[in-house]
């Protein structure tokens, strides 16, 4: 016992020493001593082993790159708002895309904007420049990186409809590819786990710049009105089964709303929330509750609930 777990750590000084190599040389920013629960909008999870802040494209896919080659677990993370990290100790790198964030550049109705740039503020850019196509998504927090893996919709509108070509990282470089080749289906993609998104070029098309804006108010109002606006949540905890009411009245028409285990509640004003309350709230708690709505909602409705918020387990990486 006493030569596996020496093993084990003689393993993970030696990938320690070669993250701080490699961040050194592609002068990247690392970080240790960060949790989820600092990183995420729900403000719970376990530690994190390293936290890497790549600050261009260019940057990231060498980085990566290397991260591969090296056989080193990584994760990316974007503003953690559709993420769900247990308590655990996660013994793998987060690569945060918080700082690719150059402004979007403008190419008639061709925008190219990075993963890291801000959903909401990218809405209003586009909008500003009499831009339609996208408007719908106005208020969903996030990232474009995050709303490019999850094909991310609101009132008609999916992201991947407008995608022209998304930029990712494959063997430490930029490499662009069609968005004909990406498979866009409800609140899921082709991408696949190891795969960075580094940005993306939108076509969208010209129309009224009142109109627009007028859609964007409405769409932000019906969000403000019927979603916890201002509490720590995920967005929409799962995905609408095909063919059936929409999650949250299931789940309200089981009498689930305002339900509690620990630090997470069911939220009183949409269903198919779970947001997370106090200093002592934890990642466990709002996987309790979530499995026991998953029961109960397969139970009386034999439906399977999927998961739309990404739930990152420890022992996985």
């Amino acid at each position: 016992m006493v030569a596996v777990v020496m093993t084990k750590v003689n393993e993970m000084a030696e990938r320690d020493a070669a993250i701080n190599e490699i961040a050194a040389r592609l002068g990247v920013r690392v970080e240790r001593g960060r949790s989820f629960a600092e990183l995420t909008s729900l403000h719970v999870g376990g530690a994190i082993d390293w936290v890497a802040v790549p600050e261009t494209e260019a940057q990231a896919a060498a980085f990566v790159g290397e991260l591969d080659r090296k056989e080193i677990a990584w994760r990316p993370l974007g503003s953690g708002s559709n993420v769900l990290a247990d308590d655990g100790e996660h013994h793998y790198l987060i690569v945060s895309l918080k700082e690719l964030k150059a402004v979007p550049v403008f190419d008639a109705e061709r925008i190219s904007v990075s993963a890291g740039y801000s959903l909401p503020r990218l809405c209003v850019d586009v909008a500003r420049q009499a831009l339609s196509g996208i408007e719908g998504l106005n208020g969903i927090p996030g990232t474009v990186g995050g709303a490019l893996w999850m094909n991310a919709g609101a009132f008609g509108q999916e992201i991947g409809t407008v995608v022209e070509s998304v930029r990712v990282a494959r063997d430490g470089r930029v490499v662009e590819i069609p968005g004909s080749d990406v498979k866009w289906n409800y609140r899921h993609t082709s991408f696949r786990e190891g795969e960075l998104l580094l940005g993306a070029m939108l076509i969208l098309r010209k129309d009224d710049v009142g109109k627009i804006q007028e859609r964007m108010a409405e769409a932000k109002g019906k969000r403000m009105s019927s979603q916890p606006h201002g509490a720590r949540s995920a967005g929409c905890f799962f995905k609408n089964p095909p063919d059936s009411m929409g999650t949250g009245k299931i789940i309200d028409e089981l009498g689930f709303k305002g339900s509690r285990r620990g630090g997470a509640v069911v939220s009183e004003k949409h269903a198919n929330f779970i947001v997370t309350e106090g200093e002592n709230a934890k990642a466990s708690d709002a996987l309790e509750l979530a499995e026991e709505i998953r029961e109960r909602v397969k139970r009386e409705h034999g439906i399977d609930l999927e998961y739309e918020v990404e739930v990152w387990r420890s022992e996985n990486r």
